[in-house]
């Protein structure tokens, strides 16, 4: 997994209380950590252990630090390890980076700059773990808090019949967890029938959801069978419900209430055994949308987060992308640089998963080495991401301290949400210090929360 929550950082150092000590500040940023005072345990220990990032001292009794990272990268070749050292020379930072290694780094250790260089250690391992991992199209890939959590209730609802209302912005994957919950539901060898509502026009909604008799309407030459009957013992899934005109809204009310359809022109009505799973990217009761529909369609609610709150989830999506991208091309699969990396981190992608997969599609084609650096990304990318959005000053008189509370809550809401919720990476974000992040949290209700 990508994200701090679930990356495994291990120590080695025979000297304890320098292990322990990095051990805590690693734990603090939100890592798994396990330290060693001995270098021959990490070896038995990493044939059967996930590792995210290996930190390493130089000089110790047994096997040195070079030497453990060779042994490593025999069992493990794509783990990121970081020398740190009291015996800094150039002869040995070249012969460490020769070696494989990822950093090199000198005690007195500097904190922050060891963080960021396991950040971006972690980063890598991640998008490295993606391009090589086999996964289906449907799959829906990542690991972050948000994700995880809406996934969760995803799966809690999909064993029953009622209604699934899925939410989030246009490209977060809403048709992936509809089509998720119909393969975990009872239904599951049932027909998935998707509708696009906002793709039909509005003179033929009604015949292609309910189906029309012969003569219902100019050209109706033979009776036609409608998408909620042709997905009888099966699903529903209506993509942006939200476009359904107002006729179409009420028909669709009545078939959920009574679990009947009547064709257009028909004077009987059907029954029909359908799941319903419906997804919007809109507000629903913000809209003129019938609230009565909208109760009926969000028995079972899901909010799906958008890319830019699921931490380097980013770079699992990324990595997969490219990987199928390059397959179509067929060529080998590019490295990324750490650069490209840290711009794809901090991108907001106000497209979400779609416009990443385009990215990747492109560079597939367009990348002319074997290493994807910062200058192929688009220019957009490559300034570390999109400018805050301009705050403007209230018209008129206003309540200062209110609204300059309201920025500051924003804020802090917007760090945690762009580093997975790990608090010590929002305070360092931010220029706090960790207990003035924590008074402030709690200040607003978010630690609650």
């Amino acid at each position: 997994m990508p994200d701090a929550l679930a990356s495994a950082v291990w120590v080695v150092d025979d000297h304890r209380a320098s292990a322990e000590a990095l051990g805590e500040a690693l734990g603090d940023d939100g890592y798994a950590v396990r330290v060693f005072t001995e270098p021959e345990p990490v070896l038995a220990a990493l044939r059967d252990a996930d590792v995210a990032v290996l930190i390493t001292d130089l000089r110790m009794a047994g096997l040195d630090g070079i030497t453990l990272m060779r042994r490593a990268h025999e069992l493990d070749p794509d783990l990121p390890v970081i020398v740190v050292t009291a015996h800094a020379s150039v002869a040995h930072a070249v012969e460490a980076t020769r070696a494989g290694a990822f950093a090199f780094v000198t005690k007195p250790v500097h904190l922050p700059g060891l963080l960021v260089q396991v950040r971006n250690a972690v980063a890598q391992r991640a998008l490295t773990a993606a391009v090589r991992q086999e996964d289906g199209d449907e799959r829906i890939l990542g690991g972050s808090a948000a994700l995880v959590h809406a996934l969760a209730i995803a799966d809690r609802a999909a064993p029953s019949d009622l209604p699934v209302l899925v939410t989030g912005e246009s490209g977060t994957g809403k048709e992936l967890v509809a089509r998720r919950v119909h393969k975990r539901s009872p239904r599951a060898k049932g027909p998935f029938v998707a509708v696009n509502c906002g793709a039909i026009p509005e003179s033929l909604i009604e015949a292609e959801l309910f189906g029309a008799i012969r003569g219902a309407y100019t050209g109706a030459d033979r009776d036609r069978t409608g998408l909620v009957e042709a997905a009888h013992g099966g699903t529903l899934f209506l993509d942006e419900v939200g476009e359904l005109a107002p006729a179409a809204q009420v028909r669709l009310l009545r078939f959920l209430q009574e679990g009947v359809i009547r064709r257009v022109g028909e004077v009987r009505d059907r029954p029909v055994d359908v799941r319903v799973v419906a997804a919007t990217h809109r507000t629903l009761r913000e809209t003129s949308f019938r609230l009565d529909l909208y109760y009926r369609l969000a028995v079972l609610p899901v909010e799906l987060p958008p890319l830019r709150s699921r931490g380097d989830d980013v770079l699992l999506l990324f990595g997969a992308a490219l990987r199928r991208g390059c397959a179509r091309v067929r060529r080998p699969v590019p490295r990324v640089a750490d650069e490209a990396v840290g711009a794809l981190r901090a991108w907001s992608w106000p497209g979400n998963v779609r416009e990443l997969v385009n990215l990747a599609d492109r560079i597939a084609v367009l990348c002319p080495g074997d290493v994807v650096t910062l200058a192929d990304l688009p220019l957009e990318l490559q300034g570390a991401g999109r400018p805050d959005e301009p705050v403007l000053l209230p018209e008129g008189d206003f309540d200062l301290t209110g609204w300059l509370e309201s920025l500051e809550e924003r804020a802090l809401r917007r760090a945690l949400g762009r580093h997975d919720g790990v608090k010590a990476r929002a305070a360092e974000s931010l220029g706090l210090e960790r207990t003035a992040l924590r008074y402030k949290l709690k200040k607003y209700g978010i630690e609650d929360e």
